[in-house]
């Protein structure tokens, strides 16, 4: 219990001991406990007064400090929004600053590359000519080879038609010489 609570009670039993006990007439004592009921009565509505007015500092202390925590989350809040944005903004020139890097690159070794190719361009011509000739140096070797082997072929192809040929004749003279006889 609380003390006014304390202070209610003990002033009843209070009341009622003096009542009991009391060496007056009924009159005396029945003013006495309303004057006495009127002191308390005055007391309990200047604790009340005290106590609502103590329960309305309290709420507007709480309302006060309600509205500072507000206030403070919300200023938390925009700055939390404001550094995100802030890293955001720096993640974006991060990003963008590697892009344009890996491109200078890229162009550098397709630059590099070109070169390289530029470089070595009229030593592949040169080898890819002196293969060209070598071609051609072989294919005309390979055809004389052929030429010579056809003339060849056909010489003695020619050669072994010539004695077929007079094989033939001398069968038709041995021919002509039994027909004759």
């Amino acid at each position: 219990m609380n003390k006014f609570m304390y202070f209610i009670v003990g002033g009843a039993i209070g009341a009622v001991g003096a009542l009991l006990f009391a060496p007056r007439t009924g009159e005396e004592t029945r003013n006495m406990v309303a004057d006495y009921a009127g002191s308390v009565a005055n007391d309990a509505q200047a604790l009340g007064a005290k106590a609502a007015e103590s329960i309305q500092s309290g709420v507007q202390q709480v309302t006060e400090k309600g509205q500072e925590a507000f206030d403070n989350v919300q200023n938390a809040a925009g700055n939390a929004a404001n550094a995100a944005v802030d890293k955001n903004d720096e993640l974006r020139a991060k990003i963008e600053a590697a892009r344009d890097r890996i491109a200078a690159q890229v162009k550098q070794n397709a630059q590099e590359s070109a070169a390289a190719v530029e470089g070595e361009a009229p030593k592949i011509a040169d080898k890819a000519k002196q293969a060209v000739d070598n071609a051609k140096a072989a294919a005309a070797g390979a055809l004389g080879n052929a030429a010579d082997a056809v003339k060849g072929a056909v010489d003695k192809v020619s050669a072994t038609a010539q004695d077929g040929a007079k094989k033939v004749d001398e069968k038709i003279e041995e021919a002509e010489e039994k027909s004759k006889k």
